[in-house]
């Protein structure tokens, strides 16, 4: 199997995506995977879902992708941009990443396993991500989590305000649903405000 086929397969593309080339640098001890994809390619809208022909692609990004082999495995696209009748040129959405991430999908979803069994340093050293990177992956699992949580009226409400920091200068402000023991919001903060945000 060529080594295009075997990371076709590691990263789960389907049509129209393939994998153009791989590039494996030992010293670096990094593994470096290009898509491409047909020119005659149809492409959905991603706000409509109509499907439209090829305007353009935007400027090649890259991706973090699960480790080959204790290697790091970055993935490289450009993106294509559809011409939608109804809504114009836009960017359309890729199969192994949500918009704006700098991780594929598979990589964040492991992430997140790591962060939840460890501390923020500890999965920085298994993951070797920065900090920066590891706050970004936790803020986007909150919220994907949040907008798939459903609206309800909680009955029974706690409130409570807790220092953050040192010092009694910053404080946060804890809405609980106290029925089911959930966090519901937390919001930086403790005047008569915070609760009508």
């Amino acid at each position: 199997m060529r080594d295009t086929e075997l990371y076709r397969h590691l990263l789960g593309l389907t049509e129209p995506w393939s994998v153009s080339h791989v590039e494996l640098d030992i010293i670096a001890q990094r593994v470096d995977v290009w898509t491409e994809h047909p020119s005659g390619s149809k492409w959905p809208c991603p706000e409509g879902g109509k499907e439209g022909t090829l305007h353009d692609h935007a400027e090649e990004r890259v991706w973090r992708h699960l480790d080959s082999c204790h290697f790091q495995t970055f993935l490289h696209a450009s993106p294509p941009r559809v011409v939608c009748p109804e809504h114009g040129i836009r960017q359309v959405r890729l199969p192994w990443a949500e918009p704006h991430a700098r991780f594929t999908l598979l990589f964040e979803r492991f992430a997140i396993d790591i962060l939840k069994h460890t501390n923020t340093h500890a999965a920085r050293t298994i993951l070797r991500i920065s900090w920066d990177e590891a706050w970004h992956l936790m803020e986007r699992a909150v919220q994907r989590g949040l907008a798939r949580k459903p609206a309800k009226i909680t009955p029974l409400v706690g409130v409570d305000e807790k220092s953050a920091g040192t010092g009694q200068q910053n404080y946060v402000t804890i809405i609980s649903d106290l029925e089911s023991s959930t966090v519901e919001e937390v919001t930086y903060g403790r005047d008569s405000e915070v609760g009508r945000q």
